[in-house]
């Protein structure tokens, strides 16, 4: 009986461990709830248990971004690729050279990457679950795309639902019946706290997203704080990931 009761404990705690397993959770293998689709275009979400394990900097095994990485270091070489990924993880630009007024684009980056502002950390788990789903459909290096994602918690039942709206474009279409669906659910106890979305660039920049926000992010993240009191706003490329407080949407240069 006593050995019994053993191996039925030990069952629970190897099946807890691998439930909080990186390599376990896939959004692919997830059924989402979709709220609208147009041709290409999807506005959907998935509803999750808030598992500490979803902002562990420790992505598992993503298979879509893996092939991005590894076809990556094979066009670009092993020096530039490093030299690439590291140009854009870096917060210590020391530099007097002077940047044009109107080039706000160069302004933001130089912004972070002096590290005036926003903090560059390594991809969630979370995060790369979202890129990987869809590069899955449109692989970053052949058919470059961005998507929104909206990270919405509900405290009092420790759930968050992350919505997602994509298409095969390089923007994302405008996620309007996403923020519908989130100024209905702020009544149900839903509160919208992160926007996600990637950034990618050509290959005269080798590829690498920038880790800072164009004009154009800039504005909406000071419209999404208006609206829902965001509290952040992530941008990945698929290696790292730019942290912006609320706080600092002001000091960003925008439309």
């Amino acid at each position: 009986m006593k050995l019994h009761f053993l191996c039925l404990i030990i069952f629970i705690l190897s099946w807890g461990c691998k439930s909080s397993n990186p390599a376990s959770f896939s959004l692919i293998k997830l059924d989402p709830t979709v709220l609208a689709e147009n041709g290409t275009e999807v506005f959907q979400y998935w509803e999750l248990d808030n598992d500490k394990t979803l902002w562990k900097f420790d992505p598992g095994e993503v298979q879509a971004i893996g092939v991005y990485r590894d076809s990556l270091k094979m066009v670009l070489g092993q020096e530039r690729y490093e030299h690439a990924i590291l140009k854009e993880a870096s917060q210590n630009l020391k530099t007097d050279k002077q940047i044009e007024p109107e080039n706000g684009d160069m302004i933001n980056a130089q912004l972070v990457h002096s590290g005036s502002l926003g903090k560059i950390r390594a991809i969630n788990l979370l995060e790369a679950q979202l890129l990987n789903y869809q590069l899955s459909k449109y692989p970053l290096l052949s058919h470059p795309t961005e998507f929104h994602g909206f990270i919405a918690e509900q405290d009092s039942l420790n759930r968050i639902r992350v919505y997602f709206a994509a298409s095969d474009q390089p923007w994302p279409p405008k996620p309007n019946i996403i923020i519908s669906e989130l100024q209905k659910e702020m009544l149900n106890g839903w509160k919208l706290k992160y926007h996600l979305h990637n950034h990618y660039e050509s290959s005269l920049k080798n590829y690498v997203g920038i880790m800072a926000p164009s004009l154009a992010d800039a504005q909406y993240y000071k419209w999404l704080y208006e609206k829902f009191k965001i509290e952040k706003a992530l941008i990945t490329n698929g290696f790292n990931t730019v942290e912006i407080e609320s706080e600092e949407f002001a000091e960003f240069i925008s439309h």
